[in-house]
C-alpha cells in the first residue's frame, strides 16, 4: 500500500496529466485513475483520524491515571507531614518532659533501645520589628522578569500591520489542524 505522501505525487502527477492530455479516451482513464487515487487518499486520512481518536482516548486514559496518582501522592504527604509533626512533638515536648520528671540530675534517661541527654541550644531567630533592625542584616533583591505573554501579543499585532517586530524579538508562523 503506497505512503500518503506517495499518494500525493500521485495525485498532482495524475491531475498535471489530466491538463495536459488531448485523447479523450485517455482523459477517461485518467479521470477514474485521479478518482481511485481521491478514494485511497479518502480512505489513508480516515484511517488516520480513527488512529487519532484511539490516541486521544489512551491520553484520556493516562490524563485520569495521572489524576488518581497526584492524588495518591497528596494523601501519602499528608500522611508524611502528620508523621512528622508526631516525631517534632515527642522530640521537642513531650521527651524533654519526661527527662526532666524521671531523668537523672544530669539531664540523662535511658531506656533500653536509646539514651537521652537533655541539653540547651539556641532556637530559631525571631524578627519582632523590621524596622529596628540593622541594615547589614537586609539584602535587597532586584528581579527582572520578562512578560512573555505581553511580549507575544505585541510581536503578533507587529507582524499582522506589517510593521517590524520589536527588537530582540522573533515569532514564527506554525501551521495548526483543528479538528471538528
Amino acid at each position: 500500500m503506497a505512503t500518503t505522501k506517495e499518494l500525493i505525487g500521485e495525485l498532482i502527477d495524475t491531475e498535471l496529466n489530466l491538463m495536459l492530455e488531448e485523447d479523450p479516451e485517455e482523459k477517461e482513464v485518467l479521470e477514474t485513475q485521479l478518482a481511485n487515487v481521491h478514494t485511497q487518499i479518502r480512505n489513508k486520512v480516515e484511517k488516520l483520524d480513527h488512529f487519532l481518536v484511539e490516541v486521544n482516548r489512551k491520553e484520556s486514559l493516562i490524563d485520569a491515571e495521572i489524576e488518581t496518582y497526584k492524588d495518591e501522592i497528596e494523601r501519602l504527604k499528608n500522611r508524611k507531614a502528620a508523621a512528622e509533626k508526631t516525631k517534632s512533638f515527642f522530640n521537642s515536648v513531650l521527651l524533654p518532659l519526661v527527662i526532666e520528671e524521671v531523668g537523672d540530675d544530669n539531664g540523662v534517661w535511658q531506656t533500653d533501645t536509646a539514651r537521652y541527654k537533655l541539653y540547651e541550644t539556641y532556637g530559631p531567630l525571631v524578627i519582632e520589628d523590621t524596622g529596628l533592625v540593622d541594615d547589614k542584616y537586609k539584602n535587597v533583591e532586584i528581579v527582572e522578569k520578562l512578560d512573555k505573554k505581553a511580549a507575544r501579543a505585541d510581536a503578533m499585532a507587529a507582524d499582522k500591520a506589517g510593521q517590524p517586530i520589536p527588537a530582540g524579538m522573533r515569532i514564527n508562523k506554525i501551521k495548526r489542524v483543528r479538528r471538528s
